[in-house]
């Protein structure tokens, strides 16, 4: 019997050790990594259809009406220095969401893009949070200068480790 993407998902989830909860009738599982800055939230599909999986990080905080125009300014300059995935804003709600996909190749998912996505989204996420969190603080600086700011950003490892 031929296996689903999802279950290969949920089967790299149990070999990394990591926790998740599976959606009930949904190809979805949902989980949360403690990173650097933040706790991360993660929703994980498998479009069995396409034989894609799309990841999706959740910033941890909401962002407030006075602060959107220039947070929105700042994810959308972001998404230009980026090579995968990409940074979305729901504008009703304030959400704020890292979304990375991947299609496999029939028969072909590999443990190591599932775990690799999944990380990016985890550093993606983590190293937005600080210069988000300062834009609700002060809405008005500068956003060339704040991007800037290497202070903000999370030391980086050897490896990543959700």
């Amino acid at each position: 019997m031929k296996q689903t993407l999802i279950s290969q998902i949920e089967a790299t989830f149990d070999s990394t050790g990591w926790q998740y909860r599976k959606v009930e009738q949904q190809p979805v599982i949902e989980c949360e990594f403690e990173a650097y800055n933040a706790k991360v939230a993660m929703h994980i599909q498998a479009f069995e259809e396409l034989s894609t999986a799309s990841i999706m990080a959740q910033l941890s905080f909401r962002i407030p009406p006075a602060s959107r125009l220039p947070v929105w300014d700042a994810l959308m300059r972001t998404n230009l220095t980026l090579n995968v995935g990409n940074f979305e804003a729901n504008i009703e709600t304030g959400e704020v969401f890292f979304r990375i996909s991947n299609v496999f190749a029939e028969g072909c998912v590999d443990d190591g893009i599932i775990t690799s996505l999944v990380r990016t989204a985890i550093v993606e996420m983590d190293r937005i949070t600080p210069f988000l969190a300062e834009l609700n603080r002060q809405p008005q600086q500068p956003i060339d200068a704040l991007l800037a700011r290497e202070d903000l950003l999370p030391p980086v490892s050897g490896e990543a480790t959700p």
